[in-house]
């Protein structure tokens, strides 16, 4: 059957013949980089020295963003004293429209700490489910690793937990690509990632709490789960794929993977966790290759989702199409809008419908 479909072609380790990928990702920034808040400004420095090719954007002068030309766009925000809702000055309703634009046409997004609250401004989220969890304060010393958790539902298995169990209800995100070569730690029962600390108990050093992410426990959801993460990816068409270190339920969600939607073709990684931290002002963050690790893995995976709309008018006469959706089942109906992979002998790519 010929189908007229938007396709989001990624590569998926298969070729995909006459198919252009964009190959430099961009970081908007609030203002000119040696004017940025020092958190923004070391967050900056590292991705010109890591992709010398990318490209440096000031927010105010954003007007359009070609997901063509630009693999994936880092907004990184974080500062003291800016407010719950409120971005820099500089992020205009000029800047705004073409963030979304751009994401609606198949470009990626990775929003950090205060950034993540440009969700919903861009369309992706409905405001209700903004982040609620947030911080600008100056933060003070301590001496506690701050960990990010993948290994969600832990308590499940907790031998603690003396109720009814769920293991279907243990979600183990630890194997996604953007935790790959992550170092992690035995502070908890449960595997951690570190981001922030000295890795020693006796020495300090200063960190700012900003985080800006989801307290799962306050939505009103409109879709039946089996907890409250599931409800809020049913709802948001997402994947919770980190909170903080020492949860092991389903409260909070720290890291989360919106996928492309009928109308967004992107994909946005939101990452809103206070451990993600690049400069602390005091002392000495033992686990910042960690920090830089996860960045870059996160920017790398989501150029590889990077898209360029097509259109499929009809198969190619060698194979038969088949399709699944992305947890690897054949649909053998009629495709709903969303995403799906599109197999064709041996090339796959990853279709959306609208």
């Amino acid at each position: 059957m010929t189908k007229s479909v938007l396709a989001a072609i990624v590569a998926l380790g298969l070729s995909v013949a006459g198919q252009a990928y964009a190959a430099n990702p961009a970081i908007i920034v609030a203002a000119p980089v040696d004017d940025l808040d020092f958190q923004e400004y070391d967050a900056a420095q590292w991705f010109t020295a890591t992709y010398p090719e990318g490209v440096v954007l000031e927010a105010s002068e954003v007007t359009n963003l070609d997901p063509a030309e630009i693999s994936c766009v880092w907004i990184h925000i974080d500062r003291c004293a800016v407010g719950k809702g409120n971005l820099p000055s500089s992020f205009t309703a000029t800047t705004i429209q073409a963030l979304t634009d751009y994401v609606n046409a198949g470009g990626c997004l990775y929003l950090t700490k205060q950034a993540t609250q440009l969700l919903s401004k861009i369309g992706r989220i409905d405001s209700k489910f903004d982040p609620n969890i947030y911080g600008d304060g100056e933060g003070g010393m301590g001496s506690d690793n701050w960990n990010l958790n993948a290994y969600l539902g832990y308590w499940q298995e907790n031998p603690d937990n003396l109720g009814e169990r769920f293991p279907e209800q243990i979600y183990n995100r630890t194997g996604h690509a953007i935790y790959e070569g992550l170092t992690s730690n035995n502070d908890f029962a449960w595997p951690t990632f570190p981001l922030l600390g000295t890795g020693d108990p006796t020495t300090s050093l200063w960190r700012e709490d900003h985080n800006c992410m989801w307290d799962l426990n306050a939505f009103a959801y409109s879709k039946e789960g089996a907890n409250t993460m599931v409800t809020f990816e049913a709802d948001n068409n997402a994947q919770i794929l980190g909170t903080w270190g020492h949860v092991q339920d389903y409260a909070v969600a720290g890291v989360v993977e919106f996928y492309p939607t009928a109308t967004t073709a992107g994909t946005i990684i939101a990452n809103g966790l206070a451990a993600y931290e690049w400069a602390p002002r005091q002392g000495t963050n033992a686990f910042h290759s960690n920090i830089t690790k996860l960045t870059a893995n996160t920017i790398d995976y989501l150029t590889k989702n990077n898209s360029a709309a097509i259109d499929i008018e009809a198969p190619a006469a060698e194979g038969d199409v088949r399709f699944f959706n992305l947890q690897g089942v054949e649909i053998t109906g009629e495709l709903t809008p969303g995403l799906y992979i599109r197999q064709q002998g041996n090339t796959a790519a990853k279709v959306l419908v609208k």
